[in-house]
C-alpha cells in the first residue's frame, strides 16, 4: 500500500519545503547585505580567501588579519556544526543554532559604524553554522546561504525532466528551483530597501530564526 502522506510529511519540519524556503529567503537577505552595504559576500569564503591572499601577497598587514578573523569566523562555526550535534542531539542542536543565528543577526544590526570585515563577522560566522546544519530539504541536498550548486541542481533537474519525464528529476527541479527563487527574492528586498533602512534590511532575517526555533524546538519535544 502506497504512503498517502505527503512527501513534505515524510520529513522532519527543518527539512520541509516552507521552513527550508524561509531559511533561503533569510539566506538571501543575509548574503546581499553584505554585497550592497560593503560589496563583500559575506555568506561564502572563496572571495574572502582571494583576498586574503592578495592581500598577503600585497603586504596589507591589517586587511590580511581582518580577513584571517573572518575565515577563522568561518571555520568556527563549520566545526561546532560538526561536533555539537553528537554532543547536544540533532534537534536540540537545531534549536540552539538558530538561537545562535538570531542573536548574531542582532549584533550585526546594533553595530555601530566599524571595519567592515569587524562589521560582517558575524554572518560569516552565521552563514557557516547554518550551512553545515540546514541542508538538506526532502531528501535533497541543498543550500541556505549559497546558489551557485542549487542552480546546477535545478537545471540538472529540468533537463533530466525534459528528456525522461522522471518524477524524480521533477521533483529535484521544483526544490532546488524554489530554493533560487526564495534566496532570490530575499536579495531583491536587501537591494531595494537597504538605501531605506541600513542594518535594519536584516529584520526580517531575524523574525524568520526566531519563528523556526522555537517550532523546531517544540517539535522535538513532542517527539
Amino acid at each position: 500500500m502506497q504512503n498517502s502522506k505527503p512527501r513534505s510529511a515524510l520529513y522532519p519540519i527543518c527539512e520541509q519545503l516552507p521552513t527550508f524556503l524561509a531559511l533561503t529567503l533569510a539566506g538571501g537577505i543575509c548574503g546581499c547585505y553584505g554585497v550592497v552595504a560593503f560589496g563583500t559576500f559575506a555568506c561564502g569564503e572563496t572571495g574572502n580567501l582571494l583576498h586574503l591572499w592578495k592581500s598577503v601577497a600585497g603586504g596589507n598587514i591589517v586587511d590580511m588579519l581582518l580577513r584571517g578573523l573572518t575565515l577563522g569566523m568561518f571555520i568556527l562555526g563549520i566545526v561546532l556544526a560538526a561536533i555539537l550535534p553528537d554532543k547536544l542531539g540533532k534537534k536540540r542542536w537545531q534549536t540552539i543554532c538558530l538561537a545562535i543565528e538570531f542573536v548574531l543577526t542582532l549584533i550585526v544590526i546594533s553595530l555601530p559604524d566599524i571595519h567592515f570585515l569587524l562589521h560582517l563577522a558575524p554572518l560569516f560566522l552565521l552563514a557557516a553554522l547554518q550551512y553545515h546544519t540546514f541542508n538538506h530539504c526532502e531528501g535533497l541536498a541543498v543550500a541556505t546561504v549559497f546558489c551557485s550548486n542549487n542552480i546546477r541542481q535545478s537545471t540538472l533537474g529540468m533537463v533530466e525532466w525534459v528528456r525522461r519525464k522522471d518524477k524524480t528529476a521533477l521533483h529535484r527541479f521544483k526544490v532546488f528551483g524554489l530554493a533560487v527563487l526564495a534566496y532570490s527574492i530575499g536579495a531583491v528586498y536587501c537591494a531595494a530597501f537597504f538605501p531605506l533602512m541600513g542594518q535594519l534590511v536584516l529584520l526580517p532575517a531575524l523574525f524568520i530564526y526566531l519563528i523556526i526555533c522555537p517550532i523546531i524546538g517544540l517539535e522535538k519535544r513532542q517527539a
